[in-house]
């Protein structure tokens, strides 16, 4: 019996060790913590057991790489457009607005213009006068835009833009102003075309020979007496008064116009003689356009000598004219309506400038600023007759 039992407890105390040898699982303790790891490792087996083909690399666009589809611009009046980007379809009223577009670089994009641009066949080549919107930016034709199916109508501030958004907007044709004669709004205006043709580039070299040309003008006229001015346009005795553009020029060249206020009982532009001759200005400049021209417009070819010395003598020879210093001096000169429009009125402000004050501005040199307008930023060679007389 003794024996019998002390086997038994050998064969417990044996039993003991053995299951002491082995390893012993501690219960599994539950918390509210995620187990971070779990999804680690479960992305690290899916990795290491995953085929070895790879999905392609091509991932999707960031927000910040993005092509907008369209672009809100704030235009010539301050109306804000929302417009398609970039804008590869327009039609475009004014000869200033097509040409500040070709200056962009963005002229291709113009399917069609209005006939006063269109006239000159020479000049804009790439339009075709059987395919016009209209006659001007003021008798648009709203059948044949809406059959070119353009983004956009681009037309200035003096136009029906008001009554081109009423007609066009059923179509989901955008109507945009730009004034290219406006040397006040120079800088947004070019940025709006850049903008919205993605000329921006193009845009910017064409801001700074219109800033450096017009900064070295203001510099060196400070504190400089000021030339007064009888501007004329091509039609006799009319001329401007603050805040028309033609005004504006004026001040760019730095002059000053003789009529800083409207005459009183003036209806107007259209002013006297006698009122004129009572200002007595130091210099008159006047518009001229040759003879075969749209009136009022401005062609590539320069009106004729003939013409241009006709109206010369002309005005000085006007009732009382002779007693204006401008004419006492010999101070008539003529600007062509081609011309002095070049780059929002930049050229014909240089030309003012120069004829006023040579002695201030002996490096501004007229005709090359006119040529690089014409040769790099129109795609033209330089052409005489658009400004008269040069030189005394």
């Amino acid at each position: 019996m003794k024996k019998i039992t002390a086997l038994l407890l050998a064969l417990l105390l044996v039993f003991s060790l053995t299951a002491c040898s082995n390893k012993v699982e501690e219960p599994t303790v539950f918390t509210n913590e995620k187990p971070a790891d779990l999804t680690t490792a479960s992305t690290e087996a899916a990795t290491t057991e995953a085929p070895t083909t790879e999905a392609p690399t091509t991932e999707a666009p960031t927000t910040a790489a993005a092509v907008p589809e369209t672009i809100v611009l704030t235009d010539n009046v301050g109306r804000e457009v929302e417009l398609p980007y970039p804008v590869t379809k327009a039609v475009v009223a004014l000869r200033y607005n097509n040409e500040l577009i070709r200056a962009c670089g963005a002229i291709d994009n113009v399917i069609a213009a209005d006939m006063n641009t269109a006239q000159d066949r020479e000049y804009w080549q790439n339009f075709d006068p059987e395919q016009v919107i209209g006659k001007s930016q003021k008798a648009l034709n709203y059948e044949k835009i809406i059959e070119l199916e353009p983004q956009v109508l681009i037309l200035p501030a003096n136009g029906t833009y008001q009554e081109a958004v009423e007609k066009l907007d059923p179509f989901g044709i955008k109507v945009f102003v730009i004034s290219g004669y406006d040397t006040f709004d120079f800088d947004n205006q070019i940025d709006n075309i850049g903008k919205m043709f993605d000329k921006k580039e193009q845009a910017e070299t064409f801001k700074r020979y219109y800033h450096d040309t017009l900064n070295y003008i203001q510099t060196n006229l400070e504190g400089v007496p000021k030339k007064t001015v009888y501007w004329e346009s091509t039609k006799d005795y009319k001329t401007s008064f603050p805040g028309n553009y033609y005004y504006n020029m004026i001040v760019a060249s730095g002059g000053e116009n003789i009529f800083t206020d409207k005459p009183e009982g003036q209806s107007d532009s259209t002013v006297t003689p006698e009122e004129i001759v009572l200002r007595n200005p130091d210099f008159i400049f006047k518009h001229i356009t040759p003879n075969d021209a749209l009136k009022g417009t401005g062609v590539y070819v320069a009106p004729s000598l003939e013409q241009r010395e006709e109206t010369i003598a002309a005005i000085k020879s006007r009732p009382g004219f002779d007693e204006i210093n401008a004419v006492k001096n010999d101070n008539v000169y003529l600007m062509s309506q081609f011309g002095h429009g070049g780059a929002s009125k930049l050229i014909g402000a240089v030309y003012m400038a120069k004829w006023m004050y040579p002695d201030e501005l002996p490096e501004l040199d007229p005709d090359a600023i006119f040529a690089e307008w014409l040769e790099k930023y129109q795609g033209f060679k330089f052409i005489d007759g658009h400004f008269y007389p040069l030189n005394k």
